[in-house]
């Protein structure tokens, strides 16, 4: 991290409805006071200190714990003798009064306090002597409570504090690190934190000590690499765990270090019963699969249960477990291989390799790194080298994985498992080349096996009987598949890796052929890999031609076969969330962004730039443009630094028109720099999409007349092509960035395709078609929230294109969308009517330039214009005064 960090909690986050609760307890006549209860961490004694704090400072500020718990009245003793025995409650009470009316006492830890500390305490409540303001830990073992007749009784109000909401966390991350937090540093952080401001705060101080997080362009992302969280971090999990009797305790370490127990086993330890009550309590479930088994809930203390058993101990557990004999799933036989590889254990290497496969099929990335830390490479199968060519691309560590793709390639000898690497080169190689690996590595590994195709393993799988439970050979098991086949799917994936990114240079009509991926995606004879990619790109060509109902067929498909958590989930989850978007409903758009559930680090953050950058598209069709903006800037860094090139550049596109929108011309030209580097012959999820976005970012921002002449390229080439989707896409900004509308072209054009901008499209030309006022007016209501510069736009049609007619109707003069400006835009809207620059508007103003094109821009959107000379056109048109209070107010300065 940078210097600009800043490591200081903020003042008692999210709890500001807390405090008012605390306060009010003080004052109503009716309570003695407040019980506030919450876990290790959740800020109680914070809360307590801010009104302790805010009352002066003065009032007596008690606090309990395990050493004095055991001595009558013990948590007096910083305030009176306790040797002296005699007249020790009189010493209290005037030590606690100290001259006030009715003082307010705070004790703190009040879960510690001895008996008689908590009956004194309870009478003088009670008697009105005093108030209390007190802190207390729930226990989940004893249920009990201090002041529990009083909270009874009603005389004493209570507060149970939860989790800080996820805008409460995103806050405390972004006040730390000084950065907009990318959603994988959210996710974990809400993972290993449980919201806990203590522990959150805790994991953010240690991840600034170890350089766990990177600062990159403003953004904050994660690194990737394992987190092993330090001893004060683990303090947190360990106070929890102490809620628990031994037994409990136990128990749930068995479990969570053998992934599951069966329930006769339980017994026959003496736990079942401690077994039973941590079900009750939620932390650990029983599944009947073979056998009735104790399942643990995976949470933020499972990793420091795992790590923090004494090594005897957890040897002696692993002993009985062993030798047992039950029947654990892949995932139990998985846990329990680490434990025993944690214990020093001797296992056989097949068995290790197995338990890393599991942990690759979970998801579990940096488990199964961990796992195989000590297997050597020489030892796997081709099958099993796949995989782990795929895991270190897929943990951001892509020149290792192409070099050990490399290596499964020599060993290959199933054309399937060629074409399946080819697959993993084709997504990775934009960005990185490897000298172990190259395009025609692909060719010379089938000329190698073509002359004994025939002696290949049974079904096309390869190498020794344990490849055929790996993920890889059920990805590239292909029955008959020939070596002259896999030659020709070689070229397909060429052809793709090959397209996409030259419209500059190239017409639309260069890209592979949609109906051969399409027969391809169906084929079931095919590598399942092979398949997955090519109904991905299907996918993208359908919603480019405008037909999402297609695309969902396509993707249908690949969620139905995909079973990896890598790479392809990450597009699947892009293109599934962009198909929903453009049938116009944003909530599934949305849940298609939850990926399944995982808590590994590197996985987490491989997803998040995908993620972030759709959620920015959602936010901008809702019309939240600054909120697209913090999404779109994290989504870009995280695709970049995972070197995730194959979704950058719709990214880039997107990020810089965002940009553009909020006023940011210099963000959005950097952003510009970064989209037109990329630009290669590669293959590029969504670029003609990213590149509409990008050129009409450049005409807002320079009145580019080479951005408007490659637009109006693009847009006869997609239509004389049938790209409709793309040519919905180009005619809509055009309407509603410059106010371009040909009203037979744009029903037409509505009469191709399907999704809401066909929609809007073929409802703005037909009104201006017909002369439909009422209808524009209609359609200016709907677009109010989401799009004001579209509203303002079709008002203005209503009155513009009906002149003619005589006179304006009524219902267009008396329907006026209401434009509310601020003040500062107000002021801003004065000083370009009188033709200041926004340099001088700055200078006058005392503001950063950037921050007057930002007002600007978002003056523009509301105004319904795109130009400066346009301003004092809308004022009167709308009937803005701009000789208000605060032009005069310029004026006069």
């Amino acid at each position: 991290m940078t210097g600009q960090a800043n490591l200081h909690r903020p003042p008692l986050l999210g709890r500001e409805e807390e405090l008012r609760v605390i306060e009010q307890s003080l004052t109503d006549s009716s309570v003695v006071g407040i019980l506030i209860n919450g876990d290790a961490g959740m800020g109680k004694t914070r809360l307590a200190r801010e009104i302790h704090r805010r009352r002066g400072g003065q009032e007596t500020w008690l606090r309990a714990d395990r050493v004095l718990s055991a001595t009558p009245f013990g948590v007096f003793a910083m305030i009176v003798d306790l040797d002296d025995p005699v007249g020790l409650p009189k010493r209290v009470l005037e030590a606690l009064a100290g001259g006030a009316q009715t003082p307010t006492v705070f004790v703190d830890n009040a879960h510690h306090l001895d008996a008689r500390s908590l009956r004194l305490l309870t009478q003088l409540a009670s008697d009105g002597t005093i108030r209390i303001v007190a802190m207390t830990r729930h226990s989940a073992v004893r249920n009990s409570w201090p002041f529990a007749e009083l909270v009874d009784e009603q005389a004493m109000a209570q507060m149970t504090l939860d989790p800080l909401t996820a805008e409460d966390l995103r806050n405390a991350v972004e006040y730390s690190f000084g950065g907009i937090a990318a959603q994988a540093v959210l996710d974990i952080f809400d993972f290993h934190s449980g919201c806990n401001p203590g522990k959150l705060f805790e994991l953010l101080a240690y991840c600034k000590r170890k350089n766990r997080l990177l600062l990159r362009n403003g953004v904050v992302i994660l690194d990737g690499l394992d987190t092993d969280f330090d001893s004060r971090a683990r303090d947190f999990a360990r106070i929890d765990l102490e809620q628990y009797s031994d037994e409990e305790r136990t128990a749930l370490e068995l479990v969570v270090m053998a992934g599951e127990i069966e329930i006769e086993l339980m017994l026959s330890l003496g736990l079942g019963a401690a077994a039973d009550r941590l079900v009750d309590l939620g932390d650990l479930r029983i599944v009947s699969d073979t056998s009735r088994a104790y399942v643990a809930r995976e949470h933020h203390a499972s990793e420091t249960i795992r790590v923090s058993i004494p090594i005897g101990r957890s040897r002696k557990w692993y002993d009985i477990v062993r030798d047992y004999p039950d029947s654990p799933s892949e995932r139990s036989q998985m846990l329990r291989t680490e434990w025993a590889l944690g214990c020093g254990i001797d296992l056989d290497q097949r068995e290790i390799i197995a338990a890393a496969m599991t942990a690759i099929e979970s998801a579990e990335w940096h488990r199964a790194l961990r796992i195989m830390a000590d297997v050597p490479t020489s030892s796997l199968s081709a099958a099993e080298l796949f995989e782990l060519a795929y895991l270190y691309c897929n943990v951001g560590q892509v020149e290792l994985g192409l070099d050990l793709l490399a290596h499964c390639l020599h060993k290959a000898c199933c054309p399937g498992l060629v074409v399946t690497a080819a697959v993993v080169w084709g997504n990775r190689q934009t960005t990185h080349r490897s000298v172990a690996l190259e395009a025609t590595d692909f060719i010379a590994a089938l000329d190698r096996m073509a002359g004994y195709e025939s002696e290949c393993c049974s079904g096309g799988t390869c190498a020794t009987h344990f490849a055929e439970r790996t993920q890889a050979a059920k990805w590239y098991a292909a029955d008959s598949l020939s070596a002259d086949a896999a030659k020709s799917l070689l070229q397909t994936i060429r052809s793709v890796v090959g397209s996409g990114s030259q419209h500059d240079q190239e017409s639309l009509s260069r890209r592979p052929d949609g109906d051969l991926l399409r027969r391809h995606a169906l084929d079931d004879s095919l590598p399942d890999m092979y398949r997955m990619a090519a109904g991905l790109v299907c996918g993208s060509f359908e919603l480019e031609r405008g037909r999402p109902g297609k695309a969902v067929e396509m993707l249908t498909l690949v969620k139905r076969e995909l079973r990896s958590l890598g790479m392809e989930n990450m597009i699947l989850g892009m293109l599934d969330a962009r198909t929903q978007m453009e049938r116009g409903d944003l909530a599934a758009a949305r849940r298609s962004l939850q990926a399944p559930r995982t808590n590994d680090i590197a996985q987490l953050a491989a997803r998040s730039g995908a993620g972030d950058i759709m959620q920015a598209e959602i936010l901008l069709r809702e019309g939240q443009i600054e909120s697209s903006l913090r999404f779109a800037r994290a989504g870009v860094e995280a695709l970049d630094y995972w070197n995730q090139s194959t979704a950058l550049a719709a990214a880039l596109g997107l990020a810089q028109y965002v940009a553009t929108l909020n006023g940011e011309s210099q963000m959005a030209a950097e952003f510009d720099v970064r989209f037109v580097r990329l630009v290669r012959p590669s293959f590029q999820m969504e670029y003609r999409r990213a590149s509409v976005y990008a050129l009409i970012a450049r005409r807002l921002r320079n009145s580019d007349s080479e951005a408007e002449r490659e637009l109006n390229q693009m847009l006869a080439d997609a239509e004389r092509e049938e790209v409709f989707g793309i040519a919905a896409q180009i005619r809509y900004l055009l309407f509603r960035h410059f106010g371009e509308a040909d009203s037979e072209s744009m029903c037409r054009l509505a009469a191709s395709g399907e999704g809401q901008e066909f929609r809007f499209l073929g409802a703005v030309g037909a009104a201006l078609r017909e002369r439909d006022a009422a209808s524009l007016l209609q359609i200016a209501e709907e677009q109010r929230s989401s799009a004001p510069d579209v509203a303002a736009r079709c008002v203005q049609l209503a009155k513009d294109r009906l002149k003619h007619r005589g006179s304006v109707p009524s219902t267009i003069v008396s329907s006026e969308l209401p434009v509310e400006l601020t003040e500062r835009e107000r002021e801003i809207c004065g000083l370009i009517v009188k033709g200041r620059s926004n340099a001088e508007i700055a200078e006058q103003l005392g503001a950063a330039v950037r921050t007057v094109e930002g007002h600007a821009y978002r003056l523009y959107r509301k105004l319904g214009i795109t130009r400066r000379h346009q301003v004092a056109e809308a004022f009167a048109r709308l009937n803005i005064d701009v000789a208000g209070r605060t032009m005069q107010k310029t004026d006069s300065s």
